[in-house]
């Protein structure tokens, strides 16, 4: 039964981390706010409709940068309809990647507060 606290703690902990993560991500450079997908979209049409009214805004100040990040997600869009396998491998070598990186933040917050590391798992 702790073990079943223990990992919920965690997953709030690693949560409420990514939020801190992304927020401060958001002040240091300028990147237009992520768009929803389509079941957010039906489950909340008005953060939904916020969420757009956001993205607009920021193109419209920063025109240049949104059409980078257009002509990079069409690059990528088609290669990964060339390239389906390859695609999938990356993405799940990225996922792998930010696990990495959320366990590595935990365990140096762990190790701020109580002052000692734990022990990785095996």
């Amino acid at each position: 039964m702790s073990r079943h606290k223990t990992l919920l703690g965690f997953a709030g902990v690693a949560g409420l981390l990514l939020g801190a993560t992304l927020a401060l991500a958001d002040d240091v450079s300028p990147s237009p706010p992520p768009m929803p997908g389509p079941r957010f979209c039906r489950e909340n049409p008005g953060k939904c409709e916020e969420a757009r009214a956001r993205r607009e805004a920021f193109c419209q100040e920063n025109p240049q940068k949104c059409e980078q990040m257009k002509q990079k997600r069409a690059k990528r869009h088609a290669f990964c309809q060339e390239n389906p396998e390859k695609c999938d491998e990356q993405r799940a070598q990225m996922k792998a990647r930010r696990c990495d990186e959320m366990k590595q933040q935990m365990r140096e917050r762990v190790q701020q507060r109580h002052g000692s590391a734990p022990e990785p798992a095996p």
